[in-house]
């Protein structure tokens, strides 16, 4: 089954990991923007955020090795290099706070913001390369770039957005919510996955969590140009939409038998508090559901699971 939003949505996902500065286009084009390059405005005004009438949509930070986004009414998406003990790799993560938390944040960041010395950006592309970092820009409501024009104040912003990103990554540890229809409190799925990037088939594993309380983690792992990328995604759905998209899923569940050897690629629902392993013929036929749940969970779950190969009866 072909997917081509899911090669719209990581087409552009190698670029992102290169550079942080071509990572600023991407990430405005992902979340609803102009991919835009940064260019010096001729004739520089200065203004203040106080006298800024349209209200902030989206607030961009920049610094060597990571590059943040904060959008209203959406989420917060981090790209940066990390190390672990294999080495270097590069990491995308996309969280999605309930509406009330992003409203609060951005009530108290245009507080901040009323205070900071800005400067419009023209739209003239220019080679993004040429961007001085650190940055902070805002995009406006009404289509216009500003950028913050102190390093302190831009440092102030950044400490804003990591703040933010740690409170939501150090919450979104998917636990079990109540009972749906069918007893189901989560699902849970893991296997080999695959999706186009560039255009170029890649393939990895992929890990999914989601609560009938509405919460959900997603999590791809894959090898792209010459290291590795991890990609997450976190947020949350409404309680009645998770719990019935938990019950159609796990529809055909039928729990691993007594003599079956657990596998690595596997689904799984959890009831009363205890998770349930599927069988490998049922697992094919959760993950062919789960398939149709994945675009209203994100990006990081667009990938599409690999069935688990079936043993041939011999026949």
């Amino acid at each position: 089954m072909s997917r081509p939003h899911a090669e719209r949505s990581w087409k552009d996902v190698r670029p992102i990991a290169t550079s942080c500065c071509i990572v600023l286009a991407v990430l405005l084009a992902a979340c609803g923007g102009s991919t835009r390059r940064a260019s010096t405005p001729h004739g520089k005004t200065t203004i203040t955020g106080a006298t800024m009438a349209p209200r902030v949509e989206r607030l961009v930070v920049a610094d060597r090795g990571s590059v943040s986004m904060v959008a209203r009414g959406g989420c917060v998406a981090t790209v940066k290099t990390a190390e672990s003990e294999g080495g270097t790799y590069d990491e995308l993560g996309v969280r999605c706070p309930k509406p009330e938390r992003i409203k609060g944040w951005f009530e108290g960041a245009e507080r901040v913001i009323a205070t900071l010395a800005l400067e419009p950006v023209r739209e003239e592309l220019e080679d993004v390369e040429d961007t001085k970092l650190p940055l902070a820009k805002l995009l406006t409501t009404s289509g216009k770039t500003l950028r913050v024009v102190r390093t302190d104040d831009i440092e102030r912003l950044a400490a804003e957005v990591r703040a933010l990103a740690t409170e939501l990554a150090a919450a979104e540890a998917v636990s079990p919510g109540p009972a749906s229809a069918e007893g189901w409190e989560m699902l849970h799925v893991q296997g080999p996955a695959h999706v186009l990037l560039a255009g170029t088939p890649a393939h990895g594993v992929l890990e999914a969590r989601m609560s009938t309380n509405g919460q959900y983690m997603c999590e791809f792992i894959t090898n792209v140009g010459d290291g590795p990328m991890r990609v997450t995604k976190s947020g949350w759905l409404s309680p009645k939409t998770a719990s019935h998209a938990i019950d159609e899923v796990l529809g055909p569940f039928d729990a691993i038998a007594a003599n079956e050897k657990p596998q690595s690629t596997f689904a799984a629902g959890m009831k009363s508090g205890t998770e349930q392993k599927s069988s490998a013929v049922s697992t094919a036929s959760v993950f062919e559901l789960f398939s149709q749940v994945q675009d209203a969970l994100g990006d990081a779950c667009l990938p599409e699971l690999e069935p688990p190969p079936t043993t041939p009866i011999g026949l």
